[in-house]
């Protein structure tokens, strides 16, 4: 390490992260996020999967059940910004630690609801902390990757949450006829309260958080020394994040929107809402449609849990493109899934083409929806970044709304099953136009501008992936 010249060193946190070696600290980071994620995802979704069973218990209409399935939506919207911007202002840790409480307490309370009123309030507290949880770990996680793997790593820990809302199906159908509705519910809960211990004893806080924010120094120190062991940290001094300077400002949804992010968060919130709501659509939907289309309700379930793990696989391959080629990288898979739904609408496939053509459309959506969730949160500072993800994932909730809804009004207007696919075909052909807009301006973007595709460090400098920067860094350039 090169003497500083100051009496108060400044060290550069980025090259640390950057030349990381990948050890047993991502090995435990990637472990307990993917752990929260699966949780998140399983009990999103089992609504879906216990939706028939509480429709006969609780005597509901379809209106009711519908309205069962979306307030939980609702609920994710309005936890997606509340609890981000306490990950902003607090930090990751605390807020993911409420987020997994939150929604394990509200999923166990939700087995002993007595009434519809009850199911209701509950499903809309649970999705509160369920739409907290999520933009979180994708903002801690991508702090700590380095630029080469900024995106799989996000879309590692969303396999967690494609997998959590597979796994629906077969623990419907594993618990349900035998111990009834409330087993899935007690399961989600109790499990979530489970991963409560790993996430505290394990799950780390940003270091570009605490760098930012000029906070905890000491904590800041313990886990540089985690992520680069050996490390050597002269005493009495300070960390930076690149050129940013300290920021502790308070987060307002202005700031989503200064300098360049005028452009790129529309872009983002837009291409995330198109995909959301075929993502949605297809999710509550599935299971229904495939009983319509003459499977079994326990063949529908599974054909619907597998789309997911399809969805999963999808979200797999697109992952590494990403990191290399940037967001113009995720319009292909929208792209190709345009012919997919429109086979399923027009084409007679028979059973066997159709669950081919299902498969490979989940492949296709879910991994764009995957690419499009990777890239949510990375254009934004440390200091906001949470609440970018957030906002972002908030506004994605209205696609998630108005997929089921919308599904619905064309079933009921006589379109039938088939015909709803044809119907939301125009969603990923917008998500393509967006995606090659976003792609251009990414491409565009300095290296020392969050969201680059380019590294603002040199790779091959100090073996030990630390720098020092001379005080006083300076405020990065408009954004």
């Amino acid at each position: 390490m090169s003497d500083s010249t100051t009496s108060s060193p400044v060290i550069d946190v980025v090259p640390v992260i950057e030349n990381q070696k990948i050890g047993r600290f991502w090995v435990a980071l990637f472990a307990v996020a993917w752990l929260v994620t699966f949780l998140d995802g399983f009990d999103l979704q089992i609504i879906s999967f216990a939706g028939r069973y509480l429709k006969a218990d609780f005597g509901l209409s379809n209106t009711q059940l519908g309205t069962l399935g979306t307030i939980g939506v609702v609920g994710t919207l309005f936890g997606g910004i509340a609890i981000t911007y306490l990950g902003d202002k607090f930090g990751r840790k605390p807020a993911i630690v409420g987020s997994v409480a939150g929604f394990g307490l509200f999923m166990v309370a939700f087995a002993f609801a007595a009434d519809y009123p009850q199911l209701v309030i509950l499903r809309l507290a649970t999705g509160f902390f369920i739409g907290g949880a999520l933009p979180l770990v994708w903002a801690l996680v991508s702090e700590f990757a380095p630029t080469r793997l900024r995106s799989t790593s996000v879309v590692i820990v969303m396999i967690g949450y494609s997998l959590g809302a597979a796994s629906g199906g077969p623990v419907s159908n594993l618990l349900i006829p035998h111990f009834g509705w409330q087993s899935v519910f007690l399961a989600g809960g109790i499990g979530s309260l489970v991963v409560l211990v790993p996430v505290l004893l394990f799950l780390p806080e940003s270091i570009k958080f605490l760098a930012q924010r000029d906070l905890a120094r000491h904590r800041l120190i313990a886990l540089l020394r985690r992520v680069s062991p050996g490390i050597e940290l002269p005493s009495g001094a300070s960390f930076v994040v690149g050129t940013q300077a300290v920021d502790r400002s308070r987060f307002t949804p202005a700031a989503l929107f200064r300098g360049r992010l005028a452009l790129i968060t529309p872009l983002v919130w837009a291409a995330w809402f198109c995909s959301a709501t075929v993502v949605f659509y297809l999710t509550f939907w599935s299971p229904i449609l495939n009983e319509q289309m003459g499977f079994s309700v326990s063949a529908a379930a599974s054909l619907a849990a597998g789309a997911s793990i399809a969805g999963a696989v999808g979200q797999a391959l697109i992952s590494r493109f990403i990191d290399r080629r940037g967001a113009g990288a995720i319009m292909w898979m929208p792209l190709l899934a345009v012919p997919c739904l429109v086979l399923i609408g027009f084409a007679p496939l028979g059973t066997v083409g159709y669950v081919l053509v299902l498969l490979v459309a989940n492949v296709l959506i879910v991994g764009g929806n995957g690419g499009v969730i990777s890239i949510s949160s990375i254009f934004y500072r440390p200091a906001i970044r949470a609440s970018g993800g957030g906002w972002a994932a908030s506004v994605s909730k209205l696609g998630a709304m108005l997929g089921p809804w919308l599904a619905g009004l064309l079933l009921d207007a006589g379109v039938g099953a088939k015909g709803t696919f044809f119907v939301f075909a125009i969603f990923p052909v917008a998500m393509v136009v967006l995606l090659a807009v976003l792609g251009r301006v990414q491409r565009g973007l300095p290296a020392d501008v969050d969201g680059s595709l380019r590294s603002s460090t040199d790779a091959s400098g100090s073996a030990d992936g630390q720098s020092l920067a001379a005080g006083g860094a300076s405020e990065q350039r408009a954004r």
